[in-house]
């Protein structure tokens, strides 16, 4: 891996029914606060599905936070505030998903 590789780390939420669109606003306001909470998180960034092909799978946002290293994922996945946020975000979520992988150019 190159030294300007970056280990991207995707949470994929589907919502339960009756999810507010203010809970959802709360979810992501809160989930982006960790940028500032957690050490090593590079980059946050997030968006509600839009596709067409209609293959999401009822996972209707998507959220992508970006890390130097496995060291600093591997410290961000008990860090209390994100342990406390996946606790609370837990009441309205009925499915999650994650990925993680190493970020190339395809070259």
């Amino acid at each position: 891996m190159s030294e300007t590789t970056m280990l991207r780390h995707v949470v994929m939420f589907g919502f339960k029914d009756g999810t507010s669109a203010a809970e959802i606003d709360e979810i992501v306001r809160r989930f982006a606060g960790l940028k500032d909470e957690v050490p090593d998180i590079e980059a946050f960034e997030y968006g509600e599905n839009n596709s067409p092909e209609g293959l999401n799978d009822g996972l209707s946002h998507c959220f992508l936070l970006t890390f130097p290293s496995t060291q600093a994922r591997d410290a961000y996945l008990p860090h209390p505030r994100h342990k406390a946020f996946a606790d609370w975000v837990g009441q309205w979520v009925a499915k999650v998903v994650v990925v993680d992988y190493w970020a190339g150019d395809g070259s």
